[in-house]
């Protein structure tokens, strides 16, 4: 990320969201949080957002979409509804965990259909700021700052009560932070009383066929470390799988993501983990 600003793919979600959520059945919330964010964050960022109200705005920003990697907003809205109906279908239970919540209305919209949702949403101070001036308040949501990867391990500092149930949501986040760091932050979560379910995305390796996140595109390189926010790896399903069966996890359940590159896991912690 870029010191002082909001994250750069936190706001392309956003206006992913602005522009298809509706179509995809997200939730009224997650559209309203979406559109605020874009407005607040100002600049370019309030102009494409103002385009995306509108059907001439959409066919617009569908053309440089075509352009820059196609797909993209469709990609982003199915992902965020498996989660939503993955949680869904789930009766609430302990704390749902948010790190880099970004401008996600998924938390906020359970909770508003029911309190016994206890939500913790995180990200970076910076773009918390702009969230918590856009998203308003509610009694059974809460905020912190943290920084990532390392703050993961240390989410008992904000209060929360690791021998309660929690499912921890990661989205569209890990494929940015280094790999040690995460993987430690992975054997802490998994040595807690209770370990919390896992809502996990992560990238596919680059094909030479491959279309989205799983094609090699300099353009998108490029615009990711201009913002401060390259990919810093790739994993096969099968090897992630491996890894998160390691610590204790199975996996109930799987998105591939319609070959775009991006797949995303439903994993709840049955043992102990295996080291070694």
């Amino acid at each position: 990320m870029i010191p002082g600003r909001p994250s750069a793919t936190a706001l392309i979600v956003a206006l992913s969201v602005a522009r298809r959520g509706a179509a995809a059945g997200l939730p009224d919330t997650s559209l309203r949080i979406a559109t605020r964010a874009l407005d607040a964050a100002g600049g370019h960022w309030r102009w494409l957002g103002r385009l995306a109200r509108y059907r001439f705005g959409r066919a617009v920003l569908d053309l440089v979409e075509r352009i820059a990697l196609p797909g993209l907003a469709a990609h982003h809205c199915a992902r965020k509804r498996w989660l939503l109906d993955r949680l869904r279908a789930t009766p609430p239970a302990g704390e749902l965990l948010w790190p880099a919540v970004g401008f996600d209305g998924t938390g906020a919209s359970l909770a508003e259909a029911d309190p016994r949702w206890r939500v913790r949403e995180y990200d970076h101070p910076d773009t918390l700021r702009l969230r918590a001036c856009i998203a308003g308040t509610q009694a059974s949501v809460s905020r912190a700052p943290i920084e990532l990867p390392g703050s993961i391990a240390d989410l008992r500092t904000h209060g929360l009560d690791d021998r309660v149930a929690a499912t921890l949501v990661a989205e569209g986040v890990a494929m940015y932070l280094p790999p040690r760091p995460l993987l430690r932050a992975l054997r802490t979560l998994a040595r807690w009383p209770a370990p919390p379910r896992l809502l996990l995305t992560a990238l596919a390796p680059i094909t030479t066929q491959g279309r989205g996140f799983s094609a090699d595109s300099g353009l998108v390189r490029r615009w990711l470390s201009a913002h401060g926010e390259p990919f810093l790896w790739r994993c096969a399903p099968a090897r992630l799988e491996r890894l998160l069966q390691r610590h204790g996890y199975a996996i109930e359940a799987r998105w591939e993501g319609d070959g775009y590159g991006e797949y995303a896991l439903d994993a709840r912690h049955v043992r102990a983990a295996v080291h070694g």
